[in-house]
């Protein structure tokens, strides 16, 4: 388990005052005397005058933290690409406090401290080198600290996606008469897409795929919060349209970002050789026929998490060896290639008319996206992509 960080405050930062001015005086009082060729006895004076450098220097680093910044660019802290700016704001007020140190320095412990040009000079020149170490040091390591919370929260998010690939199936239900292949492409670390079979019994099985609004973590979440109600209810609740609409009051009641999600689920009744299935607001499954027909998937409801209450209705369509069933998500039909232009459904269904009948589920899946890669022709997908495939088996028909 990572350490949890100390958060830094106006307070913590004044009394850590209290050990780096005297720690900073006497390294700042040894450079200047063997810099200058002091002997020992003069080690005194030189702290009170680094005391002094060190004391306004530390405050006024101080002031600018936590009262300058804040209140003339808070957008300094929050946005990277202006690090350069925030250094060199510290820069100019340490170079600033350095001079006020000098002026006290001058009427208090060595009066005509500034008393020439050259000593005028001389302050302003040390004052810029050592401003530019702190800020070169300090700058080190807040990028430093950056980059291993960076490499913390990657490292999280890569054993999140793994833990979230152990939700998705890669080994099918085996059944005598169907076969299905899926498959999920995250367009972040993790996906906000889920696919899922669920078998109930000699009854047949469950399918379903959804698409959460949005991406990366809280798609993620919300992702894995519906496929674990549709588990919760796969063996009690015999009605899809009962499933669906309790998946969509519970995203309306747990999902305080008012996102929402796109679904469609599907059973699978192998006796019967029958589908039934429901829509919520998911891109059109499509039911290929042996025969060439192509029929879409279409009947269901409102996509879920947008209104409490919505009814949903369950269609039903037979079954027949050959048929094929290509269910998939927005991120096959929105992809984009370099021009702008998208895949759409029409592409998609010229492919899908023309894969032979006897191509395996995996194959099918295959295909899609293989041509979807090849119109993309290098450019990266905007969007998780899933593609799920179903195909019927003559009865007798071995498993290729």
């Amino acid at each position: 388990m990572a350490k949890p960080q100390r958060k830094r405050s106006a307070k913590s930062d004044a009394l850590a005052m209290l050990w780096r001015i005297p720690a900073s005086s006497v390294g700042f009082a040894l450079f200047f005397m063997l810099l200058l060729g002091q002997r020992q006895g003069s080690f005194v004076g030189m702290l009170m005058v680094s005391a002094v450098f060190s004391g306004v220097i530390n405050l006024g680093l101080w002031v600018t933290s936590w009262v300058l910044v804040p209140r003339l660019a808070p957008q300094l802290y929050t946005d990277d690409s202006q690090a350069l700016k925030l250094a060199g704001a510290f820069f100019f007020s340490s170079l600033f406090y350095a001079l006020i140190a000098a002026v006290i320095i001058h009427f208090t412990i060595i009066p005509g401290f500034l008393g020439n040009s050259q000593a005028i000079i001389s302050i302003v020149l040390y004052s810029s080198l050592f401003g530019v170490l702190f800020v070169g040091i300090a700058m080190a390591v807040t990028f430093h600290r950056s980059a291993m919370a960076r490499a913390g929260s990657e490292r999280e998010l890569v054993l999140a996606r793994r833990i979230q690939e152990s939700f998705l199936l890669s080994e099918f239900p085996s059944s005598p008469r169907i076969e299905m292949h899926a498959v999920n492409l995250s367009s972040k670390e993790v996906s906000g897409d889920f696919y899922d079979v669920v078998p109930r019994g000699d009854a047949g099985f469950l399918l379903a795929v959804a698409d959460v609004s949005g991406k990366g973590v809280p798609a993620a979440l919300l992702s894995s919060m519906l496929q674990a109600s549709l588990r919760t209810q796969a063996q009690g609740v015999r009605s899809l349209a009962d499933i669906m609409t309790n998946v969509n009051a519970l995203v309306c009641q747990r999902s305080i970002t008012g996102q929402f999600a796109t679904f469609f689920l599907a059973a699978v009744d192998e006796p019967e050789m029958r589908l039934r299935y429901t829509n919520a607001g998911h891109n059109f499954p499509v039911l290929l026929r042996a025969n060439g027909e192509r029929v879409l998937l279409e009947d269901g409801g409102l996509v879920v998490g947008m209104m409490e209450g919505m009814p949903y209705v369950e269609a039903s369509v037979d079954l027949q060896p050959g048929d094929r069933v290509l269910l998939y998500t927005d991120g096959v039909s929105e992809a984009a290639d370099p021009s702008g232009e998208m895949f759409g459904e029409d592409r998609l269904y010229a492919l899908l008319d023309g894969l032979p009948v006897e191509l395996s589920a995996r194959v099918i899946v295959d295909r899609v996206l293989a041509g979807l890669t090849t119109f993309l022709a290098g450019a990266e997908p905007g969007d998780d992509i899933t593609v799920m495939a179903l195909r019927v088996l003559e009865p007798s028909q071995p498993r290729p």
